[in-house]
C-alpha cells in the first residue's frame, strides 16, 4: 500500500491553497458533488483530470496521482463517527486500477485514508461503494505520520489512486456519508472477526517464533552499534544474517552426481545446475563444464521484530548519571530495518536493523550507560558505552569522507536522521559543533550550526517535496585550513566518520575511480602487483570457447538489439578483444564507454604537467604517463574494430545477460562486433583526435596513426550519414540529434589537432555557439563539451566572438547548477532541473559546468560549488555511504560484480554503482521495481517506497537499477574529482 506517496503533496496544498467554495454544502452527509472545479491535482493525474456537468472524470495513464478541494469551513463529522463514507461511480471499458481511496484531512496534518475496491464492478454499471470491510470514519484503512484526522475539524478530501501502473477510467459523482444498515454492520462483525482471527494467529506464530529463535545462540542477531542521535534519542544497531561467498572451483566428479539443466525458449542451456546428495551445490561452467561456482549459503537467526519493537523490552541504566540510576524504559521505540547483502538466487538478506529508544531525558556527556534488551534474541543481553561525544560515532553526523583541500573554498557537515516507522527527528534551531583531531581528541575548532533545513520544507528537484523525511542542519567549517585527520562533533550527539585535509585527498579519489576502470578491464588477466582483484584473461578471441564474429546489426537501427545481432550474424571472424566490462557483469563493451576517456582527456589537456606525473598502478607504457595510457587501452578496442573504409561500430555485445553462476573467463554467450555506423565513429574520432593531440609529445608514431584513424572514420560516418539522409532515414531515428553533436565535436577536436580550417567549416555548419546567446543543452546531444574545448583554443585558432560566447554560457549554466544546488538540502547539483533522479544522480557530482566554469573564469563561487557538490556521494548523506568502494572511512560494500561475488573475492576498489532511485516518480518502472514487489517488500520496515528518496539506496548487491553500474556514468567522479585535484 502507497499511502506515503502523495503526502508531500498534501502539506503543499496546506501551505498554499486558499479554502474557497461557489456553494455550502446541501447536506453535512454530502462531502463533494463535484459541482465545481477540483483545486489541485497532482501525479499523473495532472492536467487530465477534469468536471464535467457534475462528473469527476478520470481518464489518465496510471493509477499514480490524486486530486482534492479544500471546503469553506471545518466539517464536525463527530456526530457521525460510525457511518461510512461512499463513493458513486462507474468504470470505463480501460479501467486497470483496482483501489480507489479517499482522503479527508484536518488542518493540522492530521490525515485517515478509505480504500474502495474495484474488482468486480462492472464496465458502465453505476454503483454505490462503500469502503473495503464497511470501514467507517472512526476506523480508516490508513492514517497518516501525523495520525488520523481529528474528525470535528475536517479541511480538505483528496481522491487518489493506489499508485499502481494501471490505467485509471472511471466517473465519480458524488463522495457521502451514510450511516451503517444491516448489511453494513454484517460486514464490519465479519471483518472483525476475521480480524480477531488474524491477530490470534499472528501472535501465536510471533510466541513461535521467540521459542524457536532464543537469544544467546551462536547465530543470534549480533549489537553492532550503540550511539545517540539526539541528547535524548538512542541508537541501537542489530546485525542479523550472514551470506557465506561461494568461489568458483575445478570440478570432480563425485559418486551420485547429477544435474538440472535449465534452457531458453530456444532449447540453448541456460544453466547446468550439479545435484549433489539432493541438494543443489552450485552451477557448471566453462566451455567443459568442468568449472563449478558454488552457491552462496545463509546462515544466521532473524531479529524477533515484534519484541524490538516493545518499549518493554528495553531499560537503559546508569552507574553515574543519577537521572538512569534506576532502569528506565524509553518512552517511545521506533525501527528502521534494512537489508544489506542479498544472498544471490535466494530470497535471503543479510538486515541491519536500528530502533531508536527516545528517553526520558538526554544522556550527559562522560557518563557511562548500559542498554539491556530483555528478552529480544541478542548474542548478548546487554550493550554499554560511555558517552564521549568525540569518540562515539553517530549516524547523525554526516561529512565528506573523501575530505577537504586545505584551500578548498567551502567545507562542511550536516546533521540529520530519519527514524524509520518514527519519522522525523525534529533538530534544534542551533547546535554547538567542533573538530577534533582524530587520533588525539584535542578540539582544533567549535563553531555553531548555520542552516536548518526542517522535514516540511520543499527542495526544488526534478519534482517538488522534501526528499530527507526529516530535518537537516548544516555545519560550516569553511575557515578551517590546519592539513591532519579529524572527525566532526555535535554536541549531545556524537561524532562523524574521520575525513583528511590535505593536498591530496582529491588525488585519491580520481586515483581510486582510474583504479575502478583498470578493474572493469577485458581481455586480459588482472591481479598483483596492480590489484589484488585476480581474474583470468577473458572475452579473448581465438581462446578456448570464444567466439566472436561480425553482425550486420548497427546501432543506429534501432529495434531490439539482442534479435539484432543474433539475425544478423555473418559467421566472419571479429577483432574482438579489450575494453571495459558493461555494468555489473560484463556486457557491453560500448563506444560510449569513452566518455570516461574523454574526460580523463580533458582533464591531461587542462594540466598536463600535473597529470604527467600521475601513477595509477597500472602497468605501463613506456614513454606515456599513465592517464593517456589507460586512455589508449580503451581506445584500441575500437580502433581494433575499425574496417578498411574507416567506419567503426558500437562496440561487442553478448546475445543476452550472464548465465547463472557464470564469470566473465568462463562465459558462454557468443560475442557479437556491431557494424558500423555514422554516429559511433563520428564519436570514435573525436576520441582519437583528442587522444592523437594529447600523445604528440611521447609518442608522435602513434598520434600520426591516430590522426589518422580519426579522420578516416570521420569521412566515412559522413558520407554514409548523407546516404541515409537522402534515403528519408535519419529524420526517423531518434538518436540522430546526438549523431550530429558527435559530428560536431568530432569536427572540432580534428579542427584543434591539425589546424585545418576545413574542420571549423564542418564545426560551423551546427555550432549553437552561433547564436548570440547559445543554450549548450543537456544529455547526449548537447554541445556543452564542444564549446569547453572551443573556449580554449589556442590564440591562433578560432573566433573571439565564439569563445567569448562559450565562456558566457557556461556561466549560465554554472549559475542554474549554484541554483539547484541551493534548493535542496544536502547541495545536491545538476544543471538541468529536469535531470532523473536515479542511475548516477547520487552516486556521483554532476558538477562539470562548475568545474569548467571555474576554469575559464577562475571565479571562486564555481569552485566552492564544485566543492559541495562532491559532498553527497563522499559520504555526506543519510547513510554515511561512500558510493565508491574502497574509498573513505564507509565505503559501499556490495556494488552489483558478478566476477567478484561468485568467485568469493572481496570487491574491488573504484566501483561507483547507480545509486538511489525517486521510486515516486520511477514507481511504473518493473525493471526498477521488482525487487521491492517480490522480496524487499517483505524485509524492510518502514516498507521500501516509505523511506525518503535520499536515504533509498540498499548495497545488497543484487539490485540492479541501484547496485549496478556503467563505466560511462563514473564520468562526474573523474572529472571533477580530477579537476579538485589539479586545479592551482
Amino acid at each position: 500500500m502507497k499511502t506515503f506517496s502523495w503526502r508531500p503533496w498534501l502539506w503543499m496544498f496546506f501551505l498554499f491553497s486558499v479554502c474557497t467554495v461557489t456553494r455550502a454544502q446541501s447536506a453535512a452527509s454530502v462531502i463533494t458533488g463535484f459541482d465545481r472545479p477540483f483545486l489541485f491535482a497532482y501525479g499523473s493525474w495532472q492536467n487530465v483530470a477534469k468536471i464535467e456537468a457534475g462528473h469527476l472524470v478520470l481518464n489518465t495513464p496510471t493509477a499514480q496521482g490524486g486530486l482534492g478541494d479544500n471546503l469553506a469551513a471545518p466539517l464536525n463529522l463527530n456526530a457521525r463517527s460510525e457511518y461510512s463514507p461512499t463513493l458513486r461511480l462507474r468504470i470505463g471499458p480501460n479501467n486497470k486500477e483496482q483501489t480507489l481511496r479517499l482522503l479527508l484531512a484536518d488542518a493540522k496534518g492530521g490525515n485517515s485514508t478509505w480504500d474502495f475496491s474495484l474488482v468486480g464492478v462492472k464496465v458502465g454499471e453505476d454503483v454505490v461503494l462503500t469502503p473495503v470491510e464497511g470501514a467507517p470514519l472512526s476506523t480508516p484503512s490508513s492514517s497518516g505520520d501525523k495520525g488520523p484526522a481529528d474528525l470535528s475539524q475536517i479541511f480538505q478530501w483528496q481522491v487518489m489512486g493506489d499508485w499502481s501502473a494501471g490505467s485509471v477510467d472511471l466517473s465519480l459523482d458524488l463522495v457521502e456519508l451514510i450511516a451503517p444498515d444491516e448489511i453494513l454492520r454484517t460486514v464490519r462483525l465479519d471483518a472483525q472477526k476475521r480480524r480477531q482471527a488474524e491477530a490470534d494467529k499472528a501472535r501465536q506464530q510471533q510466541l513461535a517464533l521467540k521459542e524457536q529463535f532464543k537469544p544467546g545462540q551462536p547465530l543470534s542477531p549480533q549489537i553492532v552499534g550503540l550511539a545517540p542521535v539526539a541528547p535524548n534519542v538512542l541508537s541501537l544497531q542489530i546485525h542479523a544474517g550472514k551470506v557465506l561467498r561461494g568461489a568458483v572451483v575445478s570440478y570432480a566428479k563425485q559418486d551420485g552426481d547429477t544435474t538440472r539443466e535449465k534452457k531458453r525458449d530456444d532449447g540453448t542451456i541456460e544453466s547446468l545446475i550439479l545435484v549433489r546428495g539432493g541438494k543443489d551445490v552450485g552451477w557448471l561452467i566453462g566451455p567443459k563444464r568442468d568449472s563449478l561456482t558454488t552457491r552462496e549459503r545463509f546462515e544466521g537467526d532473524p531479529l524477533i521484530e515484534w519484541v524490538a519493537d516493545q518499549t518493554t523490552t528495553y531499560a537503559v541504566s546508569s552507574s553515574d548519571d543519577p537521572a538512569f540510576k534506576t532502569p528506565v524504559v524509553p518512552k517511545a521505540v521506533h525501527r528502521k530495518s534494512t537489508p544489506t547483502l542479498w544472498a544471490e538466487d535466494s530470497s535471503d538478506f543479510e538486515m541491519r536493523h536500528t530502533l531508536y529508544l527516545e528517553l526520558p531525558s538526554p544522556l550527559l556527556a562522560g557518563k557511562h550507560y548500559t542498554v539491556s534488551v530483555g528478552e529480544l534474541n541478542t548474542r548478548t543481553p546487554s550493550a554499554t558505552f560511555e558517552f564521549d561525544a568525540a569518540k562515539v560515532c553517530s549516524e547523525a553526523v554526516h561529512v565528506n569522507q573523501i575530505g577537504f583541500r586545505a584551500d578548498d573554498p567551502v567545507k562542511g557537515a550536516f546533521v540529520s536522521c530519519w527514524m524509520g516507522n518514527g519519522g522525523v527527528l525534529h533538530l534544534p534551531a542551533q547546535m554547538k559543533f567542533s573538530l577534533v583531531e582524530d587520533a588525539t581528541g584535542k578540539v582544533v575548532f567549535s563553531s555553531q550550526s548555520s542552516d536548518l533545513w526542517p522535514a516540511d520544507k520543499l527542495e526544488h528537484q526534478m519534482r517538488d517535496a522534501n526528499f530527507s523525511g526529516t530535518d537537516v542542519m548544516r555545519l560550516d567549517f569553511s575557515s578551517f585550513n590546519t592539513p591532519g585527520r579529524f572527525r566532526v562533533v555535535v554536541q549531545g550527539i556524537g561524532c562523524s566518520y574521520p575525513f583528511p585535509i590535505g593536498p591530496d585527498v582529491w588525488q585519491t579519489a580520481f586515483k581510486t575511480q582510474m583504479k575502478g576502470l583498470y578493474n572493469q578491464r577485458s581481455g586480459e588477466e588482472l591481479g598483483l602487483p596492480y590489484t589484488p582483484f585476480k581474474k583470468p584473461r577473458d572475452m579473448k578471441p581465438g581462446d578456448e570457447g570464444v567466439s566472436v564474429t561480425w553482425t550486420k546489426y548497427r546501432f543506429t537501427d534501432g529495434g531490439d538489439l539482442f534479435a539484432g545481432l543474433f539475425a544478423g550474424d555473418t559467421g566472419k571472424p571479429a577483432p574482438g578483444g579489450g575494453g571495459y566490462h558493461d555494468a555489473g557483469d560484463w556486457n557491453p563493451r560500448r563506444v560510449t564507454h569513452m566518455r570516461v576517456t574523454m574526460a580523463s582527456l580533458e582533464l591531461f589537456e587542462m594540466f598536463p604537467a600535473y597529470f604527467e606525473k600521475q601513477k595509477l598502478g597500472i602497468p605501463p607504457r613506456a614513454g606515456v604517463p599513465d592517464v593517456l595510457t589507460e586512455a589508449i587501452f580503451e581506445f584500441e578496442t575500437f580502433h581494433r574494430l575499425q574496417q578498411e573504409d574507416g567506419g567503426v561500430g558500437y562496440g561487442l555485445e553478448t546475445n543476452g545477460d550472464p548465465n547463472a553462476g557464470e564469470v566473465s573467463w568462463l562465459q558462454s554467450f557468443k560475442i557479437y562486433a556491431l557494424s558500423p555506423d555514422y554516429q559511433s565513429s563520428w564519436y570514435y574520432a573525436a576520441v582519437g583526435a583528442r587522444l592523437a593531440n594529447a600523445l604528440k609529445p611521447y609518442d608522435r608514431k602513434l598520434a600520426a596513426t591516430y590522426q589518422q584513424s580519426a579522420v578516416d572514420a570521420w569521412k566515412w560516418a559522413d558520407k554514409t550519414f548523407a546516404a541515409d539522409k537522402a534515403a528519408g532515414l535519419t529524420d526517423k531515428r531518434a538518436t540522430t540529434h546526438d549523431a550530429l553533436s558527435y559530428r560536431n565535436l568530432s569536427a572540432l577536436a580534428l579542427y584543434r589537432l591539425t589546424g585545418d580550417k576545413q574542420w571549423h567549416d564542418r564545426f560551423m555548419e551546427d555550432t549553437v555557439l552561433s547564436n548570440d546567446a547559445p543554450d549548450l543543452g543537456f544529455g547526449d546531444g548537447s554541445q556543452q563539451e564542444q564549446a569547453f574545448l572551443y573556449a580554449r583554443l589556442p590564440a591562433n585558432l578560432g573566433d573571439a566572438k565564439l569563445k567569448t560566447r562559450a565562456v558566457a554560457a557556461f556561466e549560465y549554466l554554472a549559475k542554474r547548477a549554484l541554483t539547484y544546488a541551493g534548493d535542496n538540502a544536502w547541495n545536491l547539483t545538476t544543471p538541468d532541473k529536469g535531470k532523473p533522479q536515479f542511475l548516477g544522480f547520487y552516486s556521483g557530482p554532476d558538477a562539470s559546468v562548475l568545474t569548467r566554469a571555474h576554469f575559464l573564469t577562475g571565479k571562486t563561487e564555481y569552485l566552492a560549488g564544485a566543492v559541495a557538490a562532491t559532498g553527497f556521494s563522499g559520504g555526506a548523506n543519510p547513510n554515511n555511504l561512500v558510493y565508491t568502494s574502497g574509498l573513505g572511512a564507509n565505503p559501499v560494500q556490495n556494488p552489483f560484480h558478478l566476477d567478484a561475488r561468485r568467485s568469493g573475492q572481496q570487491m574491488p576498489v573504484g566501483l561507483t554503482p547507480y545509486g538511489n532511485v525517486d521510486f515516486a516518480r520511477w514507481g511504473d518502472q518493473q525493471w526498477i521495481m521488482w525487487p521491492i514487489t517480490y522480496f524487499l517488500s517483505k524485509n524492510t520496515t518502514p516498507h521500501p517506497l516509505a523511506w525518503p528518496v535520499n536515504e533509498a539506496y540498499w548495497d545488497t548487491g543484487g539490485w540492479p537499477a541501484l547496485n549496478e553500474f556503467t563505466v560511462d556514468a563514473w564520468t562526474p567522479n573523474v572529472a571533477v574529482w580530477g579537476y579538485l585535484a589539479a586545479r592551482k
